[in-house]
């Protein structure tokens, strides 16, 4: 009885997202871009990264002519750079999870300008951490450490605008200029130097910008 209600229940969703398909109120984007974070201070310990590269998809439910609410899952990576004494660096892998609400102020011709807000989470994963030591005979020296970083997971603000120009021939397909941009609380990895008790918590709020291009399928 379970089975034949679960599927059941599958079948009336497809049906639905089928018949919302048709209508054409949702739209998928694949898109591409650069992360810049913006450094900040605190607790006598500097922290920024290294610029890296993003990748993230979007799915697009429109709801109405104007408005739209949008789901996306993205991963980038760079390097977590923390100044204090030393310069620590973890190379870390973050993974987007967000939504946002979506207005379309007009439509002209084949452009769609649009405003996005809305929040999600970010989640920190290290992978290797290592330190920057005094230069030797003028040659840069770093040694790979082991501090016990851990994964973190931050709520994120999501801010953004950008135009959709709809390809000329091709009435499926559009391609989506957009800038973005994240407010997060700064992970510091749960970090604390056994011998100095120099911790990697700056209680500071950080601030990634993601410009990017993407191309996307109306459906």
């Amino acid at each position: 009885m379970v089975r034949k209600t679960g599927i059941l229940a599958a079948a009336v969703f497809l049906y639905a997202a089928s018949a919302l398909a048709q209508d054409g109120r949702f739209d998928a984007s694949a898109n591409l871009g650069a992360a810049f974070t913006r450094q900040s201070a605190g607790n006598t310990i500097t922290q920024s990264a290294t610029e890296g590269s993003h990748f993230f998809a979007t799915i697009r439910w429109k709801v109405a002519t104007r408005h739209s609410f949008l789901f996306n899952y993205g991963r980038a990576k760079n390097s977590q750079v923390f100044q204090s004494g030393f310069d620590y660096h973890v190379a870390t892998h973050i993974t987007e999870y967000s939504w946002a609400y979506m207005f379309s102020p007009f439509q002209k011709a084949s452009f769609e300008p649009f405003l996005l807000a809305g929040g999600g989470v970010l989640r920190f994963n290290p992978q290797t951490t290592w330190v920057d030591l005094p230069p030797v005979n003028g040659v840069p020296d770093n040694v790979q450490v082991n501090l016990g970083a851990a994964k973190q997971t931050m709520p994120a603000f999501l801010y953004g605008l950008g135009v959709d120009y709809k390809l000329p021939y091709v009435p499926r397909l559009a391609l989506r200029l957009q800038y973005r941009g994240f407010f997060y609380s700064n992970p510091d990895f749960k970090v604390t130097t056994a011998s100095t008790t120099v911790s990697f918590f700056t209680g500071t709020k950080g601030h990634i910008a993601e410009p990017s291009l993407g191309l996307v399928f109306r459906f």
